[in-house]
């Protein structure tokens, strides 16, 4: 029971939580997938960056040349009480200029998902998708 509650608590804390972030002026970005998670197969990859295309290029956002901008999905597994759940991250990173000149790598957006693992391909598609469209509602938001 107090996995459950732990698990609801993260995921509307996730789900409802406004980003400090701004994604004004975002025209490319370079689709990464990562996986780290022993029980996530590699073949996710593949499928997850699909997503991930698709959802950048409908907003019209550039994918086609490499860019210093990345747009990346990392996967990771975690142990709540004993039970493997799986840990989702939507991230934009890109060199940023300080103040005082000196050029830096910075995560300029991020937004994440945990879940337990019932069914993992439904699991995981509904992740990345709610992930990607809260990404796409800030977006049209932010660009207006």
């Amino acid at each position: 029971m107090i996995k459950i509650l732990l698990l609801v608590f993260l995921f509307t804390t996730f789900v409802y939580a406004k980003t400090p972030f701004t994604l004004t002026g975002i025209k490319e970005l370079y689709p990464v997938v990562e996986i780290s998670a022993d029980y996530v197969p590699q073949r996710y990859v593949a499928i997850i960056k699909q997503k991930l295309i698709k959802k950048v290029q409908a907003l019209g956002i550039s994918t086609k040349n490499f860019s210093d901008r990345s747009i990346a999905v990392l996967i990771s597994g975690l142990s709540i009480a004993d039970e493997p759940v799986v840990h989702v991250k939507l991230l934009i990173g890109e060199n940023i200029k300080r103040e005082d000149g000196v050029e830096t790598f910075a995560m300029t957006y991020a937004n994440e998902d945990i879940f337990e693992i019932f069914k993992l391909d439904e699991d995981l598609n509904e992740s990345i998708d709610n992930l990607l469209e809260q990404f796409a509602e800030q977006y049209k938001e932010d660009n207006e």
